[in-house]
Order: C-alpha cells, then sequence, then structure tokens
C-alpha cells in the first residue's frame, strides 16, 4: 500500500522552524492508493475502493484531546463501558471487547482495544479501536471490516503512517 503525506509542504514548514504556523490550522491529510477519503464531523473515513483492502472495510481516524496521563486501564475501561451501553441497542445483539495492548513506536503511544460487534441480522464486525499519544498531539484511528484479518491488516497498513503524524511535534 502506498501511502503519501499530503501535508508535506507543512512538515517543511516546520523543518524550517516555521514557528507562526499555529497547530489548529495544520491540515494533515493521508492519500491512500484503493481507498476512497470523506470527511464528515471532523472524522476522516477510508472507505475501501479496490480489492486490496477488502470490501466493507473503513478506517477513519480524527484528531483528540492530548491527555498524556491517559492509561491503558482508562483506555479499556471507557471502550468497555461503550460495549455495555450499546450491547442490545438498536441493531446490536452483543458487544465485545477483547485484546487490549500498548505500545510504543517511534516515540508514540498507541492503546488499541478489539471490538466484535453481532448484530440481530447475523453477521459480525470486527473493530480494532485505538489511541495514539504523540508529543503534544493524539489521535484516534479505528479500522472496522467484515473479517477479523481484514480488519488487523487494514489497521496496520494506516498505523504506521498516523505514528509519523502523531509524533510531528507541534510548533513552540
Amino acid at each position: 500500500m502506498r501511502i503519501v503525506l499530503w501535508a508535506a509542504a507543512a512538515s517543511v514548514a516546520l523543518a524550517l522552524g516555521a514557528q507562526s504556523i499555529a497547530l489548529a490550522q495544520e491540515s494533515i491529510a493521508l492519500a491512500v492508493d484503493g481507498w476512497r477519503q470523506e470527511e464528515r464531523d471532523g472524522v476522516t473515513y477510508y472507505r475501501c475502493a479496490s480489492q486490496i483492502c477488502a470490501a466493507g472495510s473503513v478506517v477513519s481516524y480524527k484528531p483528540q484531546p492530548h491527555r498524556v496521563a491517559l492509561t491503558l486501564a482508562d483506555f479499556e475501561n471507557h471502550h468497555r463501558g461503550l460495549a455495555k451501553r450499546y450491547a442490545g441497542t438498536d441493531n446490536m445483539r452483543d458487544v465485545r471487547i477483547s485484546e487490549p495492548k500498548q505500545r510504543t513506536i517511534e516515540g508514540v503511544r498507541v492503546f488499541q482495544v478489539s471490538r466484535e460487534v453481532e448484530w440481530t441480522s447475523g453477521r459480525a464486525t470486527f473493530s480494532i479501536e485505538a489511541r495514539l499519544i504523540g508529543k503534544n498531539r493524539s489521535y484516534s484511528l479505528v479500522s472496522d471490516s467484515p473479517k477479523r484479518e481484514w480488519t488487523t491488516n487494514n489497521f496496520e497498513g494506516f498505523l504506521r503512517r498516523m505514528v509519523d503524524i502523531a509524533g510531528i511535534e507541534a510548533p513552540r
């Protein structure tokens, strides 16, 4: 999968010491082969548009409040609370959270949990929900698809680029 940072100009400006660029004005986007990009309500979505990512797959990311004190236990408990709240509502028969893990990639902390939703239709969807916490910015990253292995492959494919973005130090 070829991933290109559209915000190369912002990165170059940061590298050259353009201190006046405000973090809130930065625009960071990825162009990803085989995926259609759309933005809605502050969330950037990538929907699979080719065989390389598996039909029905969606990956999304969103800037999050920067909470350096967040722990894996806090993250896991939040997602378990959401699962408990939504299980048995609307078309969701059951929601399960599993595999909480924490790792550090190039100085960016990554918390993640896996989620499986059983729908009343009998189908299931699989997600990986993650929080990336860099030195001074944070993002959520979510991969969702009808098969667990597709979800994992798509998540890992986007994770490295999101680590690069989360690791960009904001100007002072």
